[in-house]
C-alpha cells in the first residue's frame, strides 16, 4: 500500500511566519525523507536529463543532485540562531507552493520524491538562506555561469526560463546575467 506522505508546510498560509518558524517547520518536514526517497529522488535527476550530451547530463543530474542534497543537509544541521530573522512574505511563499504542487505527480514515485525532496530545498534556499536554486558556477550551454558579485547572484538562463513553466526560476534569488 502506497503512503502519501504530507509536508505539514505545503499547506497555504495567510498567517505570517518568520524564518525561524519555517526552519523549524522544514527540518520537522525533512524527516519525512528517507534514504529510499532521496535514491528516488537521484534517479529522477539523472533520468530527467538522459538525452542530454555530456557534460551538461553530468553537470544537470548529478553535480546538481550534490548541491540539492548538501543543501538538504544544511537544512537538518541549521540553527534557529544562525540565521537573520525576518517575515516571510506570505504571498510570495504560496506562489512558491502553488509552483511546487503543480509539478507534482504523485503517481510517479521519482518524480514525487523529487518534489518533495526539492520543495523543501528549494524554499529553504529561498526564503531563508537567500541562495540561487543552482550552486554558483554551475556551468550552462554556451559556457555561460552562475556568478556572485558579493552582493547579487546573477544566471544567464533566469529570464529566458522563468516563464518555461517547468522550472522554479521565479522563486530564485539570482537576477538576470544581463542586468550586471
Amino acid at each position: 500500500m502506497l503512503v502519501k506522505k504530507v509536508n505539514t508546510w505545503a499547506v497555504l498560509f495567510s498567517v505570517a511566519m518568520n524564518t525561524t518558524e519555517l526552519l523549524l517547520s522544514l527540518q520537522k518536514d525533512s524527516l519525512s525523507i528517507n534514504n529510499a526517497d532521496i535514491s528516488l529522488a537521484r534517479a529522477y535527476a539523472m533520468e530527467a536529463v538522459e538525452h542530454v550530451p555530456e557534460p551538461y547530463k553530468t553537470i544537470y543530474s548529478a553535480d546538481y543532485f550534490v548541491f540539492l542534497y548538501e543543501s538538504f543537509l544544511e537544512i537538518r544541521k541549521c540553527r534557529p540562531d544562525e540565521i537573520i530573522i525576518q517575515e516571510i512574505d506570505p504571498e510570495e511563499y504560496e506562489k512558491a507552493l502553488s509552483s511546487i504542487k503543480e509539478k507534482n505527480d504523485i503517481a510517479d514515485r521519482k518524480r514525487d520524491a523529487m518534489n518533495r525532496f526539492i520543495s523543501i530545498v528549494h524554499i529553504f534556499l529561498t526564503f531563508i538562506v537567500k541562495k540561487p536554486l543552482h550552486p554558483v558556477g554551475m556551468i550552462f550551454p554556451g559556457g555561460l555561469k552562475i556568478t556572485e558579485d558579493g552582493t547579487f547572484y546573477y544566471c544567464p538562463v533566469k529570464d529566458k526560463q522563468t516563464e518555461t513553466g517547468i522550472s522554479f526560476c521565479e522563486f530564485c534569488i539570482c537576477k538576470d546575467s544581463e542586468e550586471q
